[in-house]
């Protein structure tokens, strides 16, 4: 395993959350979903001297962001970085976008700045009790259920990380006795690294193929995001799926005082101490959310709220009225007898897979996109399996794809199934509706990234949601 100290950019890095006052601030990636926008509006008021922000994307791409900061003393630097403004900062805080080996980085590292994230940050401010929770799959919805269960439990707690809602945004509203349950990325689990910092509660869902672009392999991608139970101590909490190689592992790493396994194929949990003293899950049929995989997200989730003293009757009605996040399974409408799923959260291969086996109707599967260096062998022989048809978006890794796909098919003698690719979502959508049939799913699924085409995922999905809803019933043709 990667060896952490690797992650820290600064020996020693001050924890001290007034660190900001009087120094000269970068901020390198503005972004569109928040994280940016806090961090410049944080340095901001905490009395830096100077707040650079800088983005390669042009400034009509990022208008919106920019006009979330009016009125504050920023310089902007968009549709380009200049070198010099890395050499003469004192800190700079990274996007989660952002790769820690940019040429910018390593510059500003060797002028001696401190490289930090708005997670970091956060961490270092949030008088409340963090929760947090990682993992390649699951981690979105796990997050939202167990904000939900405290919530209707009278419990004072506020939802955030990358979920497009800036932490540092939250900070006035949290008091001591508030829970913040935040969903960490990757990205975000490399800025704990850096402080030495893990949640009081922490959930480790699974660690699945995902960003192989950008980690040398599969254990330097998992090592990033230990960070999550890496730094806990005689009175926290972590949570490990104990049917995931990587994370079942990863829970006898762990230094936390108290250390959970659970089991969602034997539906049950105990603790690292008692491993005879299980319990049993206990909300399976309360389930709504389409898809096998949900087990692992609800049994997580109700395990933590359970640990948090929360009563089975409030869990249960939570896990009743639990619905799919957006983009993640989503349900748009129905139109004619084809029901149209949004899952543009599905970026990687792995997620697709998850996607078709969640359905048992026929399948006209919508995918392709960008390679992020994952094998979509699986994800292919899945698609020649249960979609009727896949209709293919155009990128780096579509062309794979549908040999993969082609020539699983040839092998069970099924015809060819792709058509595409497409470089126009409506187009695809089309084509999709032209070959579906009345009690078919039209599974907006791509298993691959979305640069190019869209924004990221979340332009991707709301793109799709709006082609749907202004579909239109067709004509029934005329009787001779």
């Amino acid at each position: 395993m990667r060896d952490e100290t690797a992650w820290h950019d600064v020996a020693g890095t001050l924890d001290d959350p007034n660190a900001l006052r009087g120094r000269r601030v970068l901020v390198m990636g503005l972004g569109l979903l928040g994280g940016g926008v806090a961090a410049a509006r944080y340095a901001a008021k905490m009395g830096a001297a100077e707040v650079v922000v800088t983005d390669l994307r042009p400034a009509e791409t990022l208008a919106e962001s920019v006009a979330k900061l009016d009125g504050l003393p920023i310089r902007y630097v968009l549709g380009r970085h200049e070198m010099e403004d890395f050499t003469r900062a004192e800190v700079v805080v990274r996007n989660p976008g952002v790769r820690r080996s940019s040429p910018y980085l390593e510059a500003a590292r060797a002028a001696g700045a401190r490289i930090e994230m708005e997670i970091a940050w956060f961490f270092r401010a949030c008088p409340g009790k963090i929760i947090g929770i990682t993992g390649t799959r699951g981690k979105g919805t796990t997050t939202m259920l167990l904000h939900d269960i405290l919530a209707a439990a009278g419990k004072k707690t506020t939802l955030g990380g990358n979920m497009g809602i800036g932490t540092l945004d939250l900070l006035p509203a949290i008091t001591p006795d508030c829970y913040v349950v935040l969903e960490i990325g990757v990205w975000m689990c490399e800025g704990l690294h850096a402080i030495r910092r893990s949640p009081h509660l922490a959930i480790f869902t699974n660690v699945l193929p995902d960003h192989l672009d950008a980690f040398d392999s599969m254990e330097d991608y998992a090592a990033a995001k230990t960070s999550i139970f890496r730094y806990q101590g005689a009175h926290d909490h972590a949570l490990f799926n104990l049917d995931n190689d990587y994370t079942k592992r990863f829970a006898q790493e762990a230094p936390g005082g108290h250390v959970w396994l659970f089991s969602p194929s034997q539906r049950k949990a105990f603790n690292r101490d008692h491993p005879n003293l299980w319990r049993p899950f206990a909300y399976e049929d309360a389930i709504q959310l389409t898809g096998p995989h949900h087990v692992a997200n609800v049994q997580a989730a109700t395990l933590a709220a359970e640990i948090l003293g929360i009563g089975k009757r409030v869990i249960r009605q939570s896990v009743v009225s639990c619905e799919a996040l957006p983009h993640r399974l989503e349900t748009i409408r129905t139109l004619e007898g084809v029901t149209y799923i949004n899952d543009s959260a599905s970026t990687a291969p792995v997620a697709g897979v998850a996607a078709l086996r969640s359905f048992a109707s026929p399948i006209v599967l919508i995918a392709g996109g960008n390679s992020k260096r994952l094998d979509c062998g699986e994800f292919a022989a899945e698609a020649a399996l249960r979609a009727r048809s896949v209709v293919l978006l155009k990128g780096t890794a579509s062309e794979e794809f549908a040999t993969r796909i082609r020539e699983a098919a040839k092998i069970s003698g099924q015809s060819d199934p792709v058509i595409g690719p497409f470089d126009d979502l409506r187009h695809a959508l089309q084509q999709a509706r032209k070959v579906a049939n009345p009690g078919d799913t039209i599974l907006f699924s791509p298993g691959f990234t979305s640069f190019g085409m869209f924004l990221n995922e979340y332009d991707r999905g709301d793109q799709f949601r709006t082609h749907v809803r202004r579909l239109r019933p067709r004509r029934a043709s005329r009787p001779l």
